[in-house]
């Protein structure tokens, strides 16, 4: 299910999960260093249910990635709760996967030990974990590349490095913002289809952070419509498309209707104009 004050209703195809992300009333306000105050986020709600992918998207700075952060537990909210599988976040947890819109790879290290860095950052040895490193890096058409480093790949396998480290634990929980705004079109497209099969096929949880409203079309099960700061979700737009999506549904009247449909209410919202 995923909710809003706006909308309640159970996702269909996930009536009978359990709630994976409860996002309930939070508040966020930074306090810049030249004084004054600005709120990101306000009273804002949300529920996602497990195995579910949910996009936000909205106006830039509009505190799409603040409400991410919030989630990883990378920070904390000025008011309100965010609790992950029952617990309630105030510090990383291993079940949450984080990928970013940089790659932030160490080009020191080898590409299969960039993917076992999490491992190494707390503390535990690595080795066990080598045959699922060489898999994911297979599953994304990284075999053979384990031994190079980062400098010697392109943009769009560096972010393939950075999608397999964000899953090496196994998350339940997986956060993605913007991991493939810096790609070309094709190597984009790619990685979208790359992304479902790693996590739509193990019904992990996703949350993907874009501006680009036919990534979140094809990426997600709903799209959270969000306002310019503070931020609030306007609209959850259900995407009525069937799973596995392959490159041929951005063609379907179904992606057309739904794509016009939140590009709609961005120009309501004054954020599109013309």
């Amino acid at each position: 299910m995923v909710s809003t004050q706006q909308d309640s209703a159970a996702h269909p195809v996930h009536s009978d999960a359990r709630d994976a992300i409860v996002i309930d009333g939070v508040s966020k306000v930074f306090r810049p260093r030249r004084g004054g105050t600005v709120t990101a986020l306000e009273n804002m709600s949300l529920t996602i249910a497990e195995g579910e992918i949910v996009s936000l998207i909205g106006p830039s700075g509009c505190g799409k990635s603040t409400l991410l952060m919030l989630v990883a537990g990378l920070d904390t909210p000025t008011a309100g709760t965010v609790t992950v599988r029952d617990a309630q976040v105030n510090k990383p947890n291993p079940d949450v996967g984080v990928v970013f819109q940089k790659d932030l790879l160490f080009d020191w290290r080898t590409v299969i030990e960039n993917v076992l860095t999490p491992f190494v950052m707390r503390g535990q040895s690595p080795k066990q974990h080598v045959r699922r490193a060489r898999d994911l890096l297979a599953q994304v058409g990284l075999a053979g590349f384990e031994d190079r480093r980062p400098y010697e790949l392109s943009g769009g396998m560096r972010q393939r490095v950075a999608l397999c480290r964000g899953l090496i634990q196994d998350p339940d929980v997986l956060l993605l913002d913007e991991p493939f705004a810096a790609l070309d079109a094709l190597t984009r497209e790619q990685m979208q289809l790359d992304l479902q099969k790693l996590v739509v096929g193990s019904r992990k949880t996703g949350v993907l952070v874009t501006h680009d409203i036919a990534e979140a079309v094809f990426l997600s099960d709903r799209i959270a419509v969000m306002s310019a700061r503070p931020s609030r979700i306007v609209e959850i737009i259900d995407v009525d498309l069937p799973r596995p999506r392959t490159a041929e549904v951005r063609e379907s009247p179904e992606f057309a209707t739904t794509h016009a449909r939140v590009h709609s209410l961005f120009k309501k919202l004054g954020v599109l104009h013309g």
